[in-house]
C-alpha cells in the first residue's frame, strides 16, 4: 500500500518542513480515513490537517473529479455541523501547510505509460514544464519511473479553478500521447531503416 502512495510516506530529515515542526512527534496523532471501495482516502495531519484523495483506474476523469467533489464537500459539511470550517482566505483560496498549495489545494494528476519518451526523461520533463505541468515518478514526487509509467500534475493552484486544473491536465496528458506517438513511431521507422541498411 505504501508503494502506491495510499499510505504517509515517512518524512525526510532535509524537508523544510521537518524543519519548520511539522513533523513532530510522528507518527502519533494522524490517521487515514479509508473508503470500503479502496478508491478514497481522507489523510488526517500528514502535512495539512485533511488531505483528500480519489483514485480511479481508467480513462474516466469526470466521475473520478465528482468523487473528489463529494468528498470535499462532505467534510465540509461535517465541519459546518460542528461549527468548524476548513482555513480559506476570500482572496487567497484554501490555506495549506506549503505555500504552493495555497489556492485550490487540489492536485490533480493522470499516470500515462510513455516508453518511447522514457528514452530521454530530461527532455520529458522539460516538455512537461513547458505544458505548465509537473512531473514525477511512478509513485509520487520522489520516485522513479517505473515500467515507463509517470505521473503527471498540475503546477498552478492559486488564481484557477478546480475545473480549470482539470482540463489543463487532461490537456498535456492528450499533447504528451501525441508525442509518445510520434516518437514511438520514429523509433520504429530508425529500426526499420537500420536492418534496411544491415
Amino acid at each position: 500500500q505504501q508503494a502506491a502512495g495510499v499510505l504517509f510516506q515517512s518524512p525526510s530529515p532535509l524537508l523544510m518542513l521537518e524543519a519548520a515542526g511539522g513533523c513532530r512527534d510522528w507518527p502519533a496523532n494522524r490517521g487515514i480515513f479509508r473508503a470500503a471501495s479502496d478508491d478514497a482516502w481522507c489523510w488526517c495531519n500528514e502535512e495539512d490537517h485533511c488531505k483528500i484523495i480519489a483514485l480511479q483506474p481508467g480513462c474516466d476523469v469526470a466521475a473520478v473529479f465528482d468523487r473528489y467533489c463529494q468528498l470535499h464537500h462532505a467534510v465540509e459539511a461535517g465541519l459546518h455541523q460542528q461549527g468548524r470550517h476548513l482555513m480559506h482566505h476570500p482572496r487567497l483560496g484554501y490555506l495549506a501547510t506549503c505555500p504552493s498549495n495555497v489556492g485550490t489545494g487540489m492536485k490533480f494528476s493522470l499516470k500515462l505509460e510513455l516508453p518511447a519518451l522514457t528514452y530521454d526523461p530530461e527532455r520529458l520533463e522539460k516538455n512537461v514544464r513547458f505544458l505548465g505541468l509537473v512531473l514525477h515518478g511512478s509513485s509520487g514526487k520522489i520516485s522513479p519511473a517505473q515500467a515507463n509509467q509517470w505521473e503527471i500534475s498540475n503546477m498552478q493552484r492559486l488564481g484557477v479553478t478546480e475545473v480549470e486544473i482539470v482540463h489543463k491536465v487532461v490537456a498535456g496528458a492528450l499533447k504528451l500521447i501525441a508525442m509518445e506517438e510520434e516518437e514511438a513511431a520514429a523509433i520504429a521507422e530508425y529500426l526499420e531503416s537500420q536492418k534496411a541498411s544491415e
